[in-house]
């Protein structure tokens, strides 16, 4: 983890995907392996914030000011590819006492992981993101698979979880989700 040697926070070690920013949402340091998920050099890495790496930038400000705030945030998020193509993971955020602002994702690699989290999700705050980071999952599994690659039971398993997060979503945006 060339880079982040320097950093002695237990919560990091063993940790393969690992970003710093300041208080301005600029990444001042991170792993190889974080560099390489999203397509970046490090010297390129070091001049972006968590806005350019993120798939969905309206959320970030206030994410990122309700982390600083209490200290810590996990859960599920979309980063951006170089290439502009969507990266779904699960992300565990820490303010450390001594200042370093840390976090380590974790891709998700199983679309029917974050499926079923947004299925099972009650709390309708969370829920318009997780609905979010499922369709991606799902499109990036496709994408990565190629749709021709896929097997057909495999395909329509994808076809119905898509049609069921978006009736979900329509649900959500409706503003009737107090009742699911």
């Amino acid at each position: 983890m060339a880079g982040v040697l320097h950093h002695a926070h237990p919560e990091l070690r063993g940790a393969k995907f690992v970003v710093f920013a300041d208080a301005s949402r600029r990444y001042v340091d991170c792993s190889e392996a974080a560099c390489s998920l999203l397509g970046y050099t490090r010297d390129e890495m070091l001049s972006k914030t968590v806005e350019d790496v993120s798939y969905n930038v309206n959320e970030v400000p206030h994410l990122f000011a309700q982390y600083l705030k209490t200290g810590a945030m996990e859960g599920e998020f979309v980063l951006r590819h170089k290439s502009k193509a969507p990266i779904p993971i699960r992300f565990k955020a820490f303010v450390f006492s001594d200042g370093c602002n840390a976090a380590v994702w974790d891709p998700i690699n199983d679309w029917r992981e974050p499926y079923l989290a947004a299925l099972l999700e009650m709390d309708p705050g969370k829920l318009k993101r997780k609905l979010e980071v499922a369709l991606v999952a799902i499109e990036a599994a496709r994408s990565s698979r190629g749709t021709g690659a896929l097997p057909a039971q495999e395909q329509q398993a994808m076809n119905d979880a898509v049609s069921a997060l978006n009736s979900l979503m329509r649900t959500v945006k409706s503003g009737r989700t107090a009742n699911r």
